[in-house]
């Protein structure tokens, strides 16, 4: 079986022998940017995507052997899991053992995280966090005891899989002068909310709304993932 991974928002299942499409796995809502199948546990299929979700499928596998025999295929199979995200999936790995499989987001530097699943239970189990820009790859090692990340930041990181602690940077606390600007700000986002900002925070100096010279056509965005895909 081959799992195909498709800029119209689905994970395609083919086989390969036959050539010929088996499953048209439908849910996400935008570009599917990863898929992976479990190494152990057949049929289970890792996808990630655009929308911000992760999705386990398990396909059964009676079904599977009757849809490859008799052409017996069902209309649609649903997620085992659904886990929501807070930025762009790129990036879908099972570990060697199948117990767990990582998947990496971020956008434009925003939340640049590695997040793994225990596969049983669908919990996370540890959170990496230490890319300063898009994690855009993640794979295991042969054996499981290394999982790696590479970003758009230029680094690649190398973590003890095994090891159950989070990694995430973790921000000093707030000086007495830092803490009043934020209330400051707080007070005059009030204000501005009702119409009373003051004249001078609406008459800034050489302010520009970034979206004057913006086009009114929509831009184009190229899917950077294309051609992903995974044997089974």
């Amino acid at each position: 079986l081959l799992a195909t991974a498709s800029a119209d928002r689905t994970v395609k299942i083919w086989d390969v022998r036959k050539e010929v499409l088996l499953w048209t796995l439908r849910g996400h809502k935008d570009h599917v940017t990863s898929v992976d199948w479990s190494p152990t546990q057949p049929y289970v299929l890792a996808s990630g995507s655009w929308d911000r979700r992760f999705r386990l499928w398990v396909l059964p596998g009676d079904e599977v052997q009757a849809c490859r025999k008799k052409s017996a295929c069902s209309g649609g199979l649903s997620p085992l899991r659904v886990a929501a995200h807070p930025q762009l999936i790129w990036r879908v790995a099972f570990a060697p053992s199948g117990e767990r499989v990582a998947a990496c987001h971020g956008a434009v530097g925003q939340s640049p995280t590695v997040v793994v699943y225990d596969v049983g239970s669908g919990h996370v189990v540890r959170r990496l966090g230490r890319h300063k820009d898009t994690p855009l790859t993640i794979a295991y090692s042969r054996h499981g005891d290394y999982l790696m990340s590479a970003g758009m930041d230029r680094q690649v990181l190398v973590y003890a899989a095994e090891d159950a602690g989070d990694d995430m940077p973790q921000g000093d606390l707030d000086d007495e002068e830092e803490r009043m600007k934020w209330l400051q700000d707080v007070e005059e986002y009030r204000r501005e909310r009702n119409g009373t900002a003051s004249a001078v925070t609406q008459t800034i100096p050489g302010a520009r709304n970034a979206s004057d010279n913006a086009s009114d056509e929509p831009p184009w965005t190229p899917h950077p993932m294309s051609g992903m895909a995974a044997f089974l």
